[in-house]
């Protein structure tokens, strides 16, 4: 009977984390709709890798990433052609690219405050999706002029708003106990 208080706290905290990645998830593609499929990925990175479990990040980019394609071929009219699939699939793939360079990051600026470690993830997330475009760009081809310098500066742009809409929902969450801090960031 002792396990059944423990069982129950356990479910509800997966319940809260399993919802609280899904309004993140949801809130990031939001963008999809109002930048024409540019789903923030580098700031849902770095603030999945600094505030939530591995498992929950992965599922939350995963997420997005599936969210994302939902709004593209659903609503905004992606043609339903082998480059645009491909291209599909080399952002999810750079997403999760740039996931990882988030949480390699946090995980050893988080001594130096969340803050910087926030900005830290998130260059580093950036910067690793990028990169993953642009390898999936050479392995694609054809499709260079959407990484032309201009537009990554855009999507920086719209990556680094999107991070300070994100952080707030993140802040707002905890402080009304919806989201959790790691352990290793509650004091």
């Amino acid at each position: 009977m002792t396990d059944m208080p423990n069982t129950v706290f356990h479910s509800s905290d997966a319940a809260r984390r399993t919802g609280w990645a899904v309004f993140l998830a949801a809130a990031a593609t939001a963008f999809s709709f109002v930048f024409s499929c540019a789903t923030p990925f580098a700031a849902l990175a770095a603030i999945a890798a600094l505030n939530m479990r591995r498992l929950d990040a992965v599922l939350t980019i995963l997420l997005a990433f599936a969210i994302n394609q939902a709004v593209g071929f659903g609503f905004l009219g992606y043609p339903h052609d082998t480059s645009t699939i491909a291209w599909g699939a080399g952002i999810g793939a750079s997403a999760l690219i740039g996931l990882a360079a988030a949480f390699a990051t946090a995980r050893f600026a988080l001594g130096a405050g969340y803050v910087l470690a926030l900005a830290l993830s998130f260059l580093a997330a950036f910067a690793a999706y990028q990169l993953g475009l642009q390898g999936a760009g050479l392995a694609i081809g054809g499709g260079g002029h959407g990484l032309s310098a201009e537009v990554i500066r855009w999507v920086l742009q719209m990556n680094a708003l999107a991070l300070a809409l994100l952080a707030g929902l993140q802040l707002a969450g905890e402080r009304l106990g919806v989201a959790s801090p790691l352990p290793a960031r509650a004091s």
